[in-house]
């Protein structure tokens, strides 16, 4: 009877670790945003701005990828929208801009036109190509102004591509993108200039 309860044990332990190495790796991928370091212009405190963010693409998907004949399809954690929405915010902040919900003498909307990474997979290579495309519309009394920024990213490496791979990828291309609207003092000028 002992010796058959070791049996079960042993076959339990390796059944255990067998489906653990079986599990896959999660489908979400997860990205921080930078800090602006602009510094505080209190001329801007006389603009009261209203920052909206619109989600654009077909899909929420960032990546898609096929690997063993199986289709992994990727996601943003937080969500790409929020992350558009949560670096304006703090973009405007810090450059002393006062920024609301509702009523203000300016609106600032980000639209998100793509986010996401093409995966070529051969034999023996990948081939990453992360693309951000967002446009930026200033609404105010006096008029508009729109602005898109582009960003692209590439990586080619040995085998199969991996998750990792791809989130290097697309956050490298994410901060290059957020680092030129932080940059940008067209914005600015707009919110000014049709307030």
């Amino acid at each position: 009877m002992k010796s058959m309860s070791k049996i079960t044990l042993v076959a339990l332990t390796l059944s255990a670790a067998l489906l653990t190495g079986c599990q896959s790796q999660s489908n979400t991928l997860t990205f921080s945003t930078p800090s602006p370091t602009a510094t505080f212009n209190t001329y801007n405190q006389t603009a009261i701005v209203n920052v909206i963010t619109q989600d654009q693409r077909p899909s929420s998907e960032v990546a898609s990828y096929t690997n063993g004949g199986n289709v992994t399809r990727l996601n943003a954690m937080p969500e790409v929208a929020q992350m558009f929405q949560q670096a304006m915010q703090q973009n405007l902040n810090r450059k002393g801009f006062k920024v609301v919900e509702g009523a203000s003498n300016a609106n600032v909307t980000v639209n998100i036109k793509k986010f996401f990474a093409d995966v070529e997979q051969g034999n023996l290579r990948h081939k990453i190509t992360a693309n951000i495309n967002v446009e930026i519309a200033v609404q105010g009394i006096r008029g508009n102004f729109t602005k898109n920024f582009n960003t692209s990213r590439s990586y080619e490496g040995a085998f199969g591509a991996d998750n990792g791979n791809i989130q290097k990828v697309l956050e490298e291309a994410y901060q290059d993108s957020i680092r030129s609207i932080y940059n940008d003092n067209e914005i600015g000028q707009a919110i000014h200039q049709f307030k």
